[in-house]
């Protein structure tokens, strides 16, 4: 080989490796964790916070760079858990209803409702019997017009999200995430009463194994 063809293909070497890694992005940001075949719909059943300061906050939705989920834009997992428990909430004011599985809480969290309008809320839990609340997970929906809305779990596996200016846009997606792990739902919601569908008697509960 003549020193020319050795130095052109030592170049060619050098400027493959040089290039950018496909898939990098999405891999790093750890959106694709789970396949999400054993998650559940986001949607209603919502909990009501004593303060703006426990509710999450909405996000500028996504960014491009990878296939789209419900956590596209949203960076990093935060933890965020609500100081104050929906079901703390509820006992300090003198309020009958226990948040909760099987409470379908946009029944009162809705407008012209008794309780304060939510977005969406509901209870997500470890297992999928519903016995052990998750505590401080991530509950995002992402809805069609790439507006992301966030809410973290309090110590009973309560969450909700607070009505803002601006409404979820469906189909949305959803999904539920911590540190470590990202369950996805299969398919998009059209409606937003997590607690309403998952009961444990039509469907099971929202859980993140």
């Amino acid at each position: 080989m003549s020193q020319r063809a050795w130095a052109r293909g030592v170049y060619l070497l050098l400027l493959g490796c040089s290039a950018p890694d496909p898939g990098v992005e999405g891999l790093t940001r750890g959106e694709f964790a789970d396949s999400g075949h054993d998650a559940a719909p986001l949607g209603d059943s919502a909990s009501p916070s004593d303060s703006g300061t426990d509710s999450p906050a909405q996000d500028a939705g996504t960014d491009g760079t990878a296939a789209t989920t419900a956590f596209s834009g949203a960076g990093a997992y935060a933890s965020n858990q609500p100081a104050t428990t929906a079901v703390m909430f509820h006992t300090n004011n003198n309020i009958s209803v226990t948040p909760g599985l099987g409470v379908d809480c946009l029944t009162c969290h809705k407008s012209g409702g008794p309780g304060a309008e939510f977005l969406f809320g509901g209870t997500v839990f470890q297992d999928k019997a519903g016995t052990m609340p998750a505590v401080d997970k991530e509950v995002r929906v992402l809805g069609s017009d790439s507006v992301g809305y966030t809410a973290n779990s309090d110590a009973d596996g309560n969450y909700w999200f607070k009505k803002v200016a601006t409404a979820i846009a469906f189909p949305a997606m959803s999904g539920v995430r911590d540190a470590t792990q990202t369950v996805l739902m299969v398919g998009n919601i059209t409606v937003s009463n997590c607690n309403g569908c998952h009961n444990k008697t039509t469907t099971d509960p929202l859980h993140i194994p």
